[in-house]
């Protein structure tokens, strides 16, 4: 492979490490992990993974006007008063219909370990561009870019699978209004999140590629210029 070809394939790595790193930050920030509509409460409800989302609908209510959708109204799933508020529901659950649905709102455990996961990704995809970058001045590099990577790519998918895991459980798939039980669907953040482990899935393969390029490469001479040649070069340098 010529070293054009070589860093090609680095920069192609590093643009899908950027697209996938675009998408899961979207998909983090979204509360769309989760959507169920109400429709007792005419209310659409968006379950993200540390914050939570409710539009109240407006329908049709006259000949020539249209559907239309308010605002969404959000509240951290880590904030303390919130946390309150959904406890004194719950007390009164026999009095309020809408107690169960407050369930939903909660700053769950496998809600902590999705964003320990993907934010742990992230940095590690982060750290797999910088790398990247080096890796043509600095072949060792090249070892970091590539682990870095994998190991992101790792914890994404297991981002990925736990949240479907959760989202399919009984208790975090229906959610109890006062007359009727709705079921929940998986929103477009989830979708977004594994756009972006796809992208970095294809990342890597490029990734493997020029690595195992930067690492036993041969020069336009033929003759073999790899990783421990190079650092040979390197302190034979030293040495004079």
């Amino acid at each position: 492979m010529s070293s054009v070809a070589q860093k090609g394939l680095l920069a192609l790595s590093i643009v899908f490490i950027l697209a996938g790193l675009g998408l899961t930050i979207a998909g983090v920030f979204s509360p769309a992990w989760q959507v169920v509509d109400i429709r007792e409460f005419r209310a659409e409800h968006q379950h993200g993974l540390w914050w939570d989302c409710i539009r109240a609908e407006k329908h049709v209510v006259a000949v020539g006007d249209f559907y239309d959708e308010t605002p969404l109204h959000c509240m951290y799933k880590f904030d303390n008063s919130a946390e309150m508020v959904i406890e004194n529901t719950l007390n009164n659950i026999d009095e309020d219909g809408a107690a169960g649905e407050s369930e939903h709102h909660r700053f769950w455990a496998w809600h902590k370990a999705i964003l320990f996961f993907i934010i742990t990704s992230q940095l590690l995809a982060f750290l797999s561009i910088c790398t990247g970058v080096c890796a043509p001045c600095f072949p060792p590099t090249a070892f970091v870019f590539t682990i870095s990577l994998f190991i992101a790519l790792i914890c994404s998918l297991i981002a990925d699978g736990v949240f479907f895991l959760a989202a399919n459980r009984v208790d975090n798939r229906f959610v109890q209004g006062m007359v009727g039980t709705y079921e929940q669907r998986i929103g477009y953040a989830f979708y977004l999140h594994i756009m972006g482990t796809v992208c970095w899935v294809v990342a890597f393969i490029c990734a493997i590629t020029t690595t195992y390029k930067f690492i036993s490469g041969r020069d336009p001479s033929g003759s073999k210029e790899n990783l421990f040649t190079w650092q040979s070069q390197r302190a034979a340098t030293h040495n004079v």
